[in-house]
């Protein structure tokens, strides 16, 4: 009833907006894939925690959140039951609850983040605009977890027509093999590039156009632009972490960079302070603004893109189209990039990182469209339509749901697990590992729900209820 209440509300946090102004976007549209509103309750801890300024925090807030109200939960319970068995009895109790609620939310999250399912797509209408992501990964990085293939497909179901594969220090000329005309139109277009250390507070990440040539390894952002400038004819952006000073992001410019990330999806927000020494900066020198999604594999979340003006880009080739985006960088055209976020997300703040699962659920609750309330109604129905029928076989719903849930959610995590391994078979070992360690802990998860589903089956439950 909540988050019918707040769906209804005349203001919707969900963009798309210009993430260097925050102002709302016309003639493009932010939406959900269609068939993720089938499973929107389950999918929601990830929308909430990932629509945070910083995600990080607010999923250890939420954790905390849900260890303390369980836990308070189970206490009431043992005390209403009145099974008489003291405080360290009540406590434990709660002690129960709680670890039970928030491994289930555990498994939640790393089930959603393993198996990537879309968040969200960006759709624009214009013809004459290519949609761009300059940073992203495989599994050649040490820590990425998908193949070139997956990375593609995921990003052309995020509605992307081009982007840059940036490995960690590791130039690398990335193609597909073997795929046909409808593919290659369907794939976004490729440009590859590297991502290196920048010095204190910062990376560097160079595009580029000839793959050749090697940049060497240097702590010299200046060196490091020259040889993408002039070795690689490519292009080179900043992301900058919370730790960039004033004087840093000055020094940088006058190292010759084409421009900085002022979104990422795979860091927090930027500080209210740096963000605003960003804008000047790049303002005052001509420098590109991107947002970026970063994207390494973990979950299929993301609400950046990068809109960028080419007249007849439609009926462009792959490599027109990214080529034609590396000459932009470079000639830093600022008047034909628009870096778009889904939501403006707000600043953080301690107040809202304390207070992360309520205010983080209101958002959440807005950015709901009709057809994922819907979704919310049918699963709260049939949930409590199950609940009755498993009281009614005199059995503790209480007691049987949650197992049933972790039992579904180990076997996904599982084949999740297995799919992942392969990913990351032949490279690096970190996403091979990955998988291994993700099949280990569904296979422990879901021993323990048969293993206590069989226990609560056996055991008496309470007297059926007659339902009138």
């Amino acid at each position: 009833m909540v988050l019918t209440v707040l769906a209804c509300l005349p203001y919707a946090p969900q963009g798309p907006f210009d993430a260097r102004s925050l102002t709302r976007l016309g003639g493009m549209r932010v939406e959900q894939h269609p068939w993720t509103a089938l499973i929107e309750p389950f999918f929601a801890p990830m929308l909430i925690i990932g629509g945070a300024p910083n995600f990080e925090v607010a999923a250890v807030s939420v954790l905390l959140w849900v260890f303390l109200g369980a836990g308070a939960w189970g206490m009431l319970a043992e005390i209403r039951a009145r099974k008489n068995k003291g405080r360290f009895g009540v406590t434990l109790a709660g002690m129960q609850s709680a670890l039970i609620a928030t491994s289930s939310l555990l498994l939640l999250l790393l089930l959603f983040v393993i198996a990537r399912v879309p968040g969200w797509r960006l759709v624009v209408g214009d013809p004459n605009v290519i949609v761009a992501d300059p940073h992203t990964h495989t599994v050649i990085s040490h820590d990425g977890l998908v193949s070139l293939r997956t990375n593609l497909e995921w990003h052309a179901s995020c509605g992307y027509d081009m982007e840059a594969l940036t490995e960690h220090d590791n130039l690398v000329a990335h193609k597909i093999a073997g795929e046909t005309a409808s593919e290659a139109a369907r794939l976004p277009a490729i440009l590859s590039g590297l991502e290196v250390h920048a010095g204190l507070g910062a990376m560097a990440l160079g595009i580029c156009r000839n793959t050749d040539i090697k940049p060497e390894r240097t702590a010299d952002t200046a060196s490091f632009v020259k040889q993408i400038h002039q070795g690689c004819g490519g292009a080179v952006f900043i992301l900058p972490l919370k730790n960039l000073s004033a004087a840093h992001i000055a020094q940088l410019a006058d190292d010759g960079v084409d421009g900085f990330e002022i979104a990422n999806c795979g860091h927090p927000g930027l500080p209210p302070k740096l963000r605003r020494e960003l804008l000047d900066t790049c303002r005052a020198r001509g420098l590109v603004l991107l947002a970026d999604t970063d994207w390494h594999g973990w979950s299929g979340l993301t609400r950046t893109w990068n809109v960028i003006k080419m007249a007849g880009a439609s009926g462009l080739s792959p490599a027109e189209r990214a080529d034609g985006v590396l000459d932009k960088l470079r000639a830093h055209d600022t008047a034909d990039f628009i870096p778009v976020v889904a939501g403006t997300m707000g600043q953080p703040s301690q107040g809202r990182a304390v207070f992360a699962p309520i205010v983080e659920t209101v958002r959440y609750g807005m950015e709901l469209s009709p057809a994922r309330v819907i979704s919310w109604w049918v699963w709260a129905w049939a949930v409590f339509g199950l609940w009755i029928w498993i009281e009614k076989k005199g059995f503790s719903p209480g007691d049987i749901l949650p197992a049933l849930l972790v039992s579904t959610m180990s076997v996904f995590l599982i084949l999740a697990g297995i799919w992942q391994a392969m990913q990351g078979m032949g490279t690096t070992g970190f996403g091979f590992h990955v998988g291994l360690i993700t099949i280990g802990v569904g296979l422990i998860a879901l021993g323990i729900a048969v293993v206590r589903g069989v226990g609560f089956l056996r055991e008496p439950g309470p007297a059926p209820r007659k339902h009138r």
